[in-house]
């Protein structure tokens, strides 16, 4: 009897989600105040500077995205194939406007010093992308002040691509990777959809003056797919 009313609620609500996010406009309800923190509300404010879910990112610091996005987080670092590293914070539990989500951060990493890091991380674990990460929650103060470059959204429910044209609009390139993966690039907006069969589809919010590094990163990797070489998925849009 349990698991059948367990059952019904979880039904109840993906169908309320899926509902509310195919029909909530630019004002919250009928209270009059316009909401501008919804995932599709996207302005580019210059080629280094895009503004969505209340951040600018590109200019905005980890600071101010835990200040916004109030909810708990999680930071790591990864030592990448390429010899690059990357700098990631995770929050788990955001709300904009009622819609839920998880939220990753992709932060300025330049000047790291990696020796200090290794010395202060977790335990490194190694990725599918071959990259190696690095818990570094103990570290978090110290990084506050890092700027913003990249923006992840994962939306809590699941949504089909008609619905997301309904509210980004048809992308201006499609780039199928494999079976599994294809991207909606979006240049105009700063945006690039990733949808994948074994995971969520998730939304990444990129600053005009870096798509042309994106699109290329994700263009290569369809090719070497294509060729039948091993590759990982480019680190932008893992």
């Amino acid at each position: 009897m349990f698991k059948s009313v367990s059952f019904i609620i979880v039904v109840v609500l993906v169908v309320f989600g899926w509902w509310f996010y195919s029909n909530i406009t630019t004002l919250q309800a009928d209270s009059g105040v316009r909401v501008n923190n919804l995932p599709w509300q996207i302005m580019v404010v210059d080629p280094q500077t895009l503004h969505v879910l209340d951040l600018d990112i590109g200019r905005s610091t980890l600071d101010d995205a835990v200040n916004s996005l109030l909810s708990e987080y999680s930071l790591a670092w990864f030592d990448n194939p390429d010899n690059s590293i990357s700098l990631e914070a995770y929050f788990i539990r955001v709300s904009k406007s009622g819609l839920r989500a998880k939220v990753i951060l992709q932060l300025d990493a330049s000047s790291l010093d990696t020796d200090y890091l290794k010395k202060n991380s977790g335990k490194p674990e190694v990725q599918t992308s071959r990259s190696i990460k690095y818990p570094l929650d103990d570290l978090a103060h110290t990084l506050k002040d890092r700027k913003v470059l990249q923006l992840t959204y994962i939306p809590k429910i699941n949504l089909d691509q008609d619905m997301i044209t309904s509210r980004f609009g048809k992308p201006s390139q499609s780039i199928v990777v494999d079976e599994n993966t294809e991207f909606w690039l979006y240049p105009d907006k700063g945006l690039v959809i990733n949808w994948n069969g074994k995971a969520k589809e998730a939304f990444h919010y990129i600053p005009p003056a870096d798509f042309d590094r994106v699109q290329k990163s994700i263009i290569q990797a369809a090719e070497q797919v294509k060729a039948g070489q091993d590759t990982a998925a480019p680190a932008d849009v893992r």
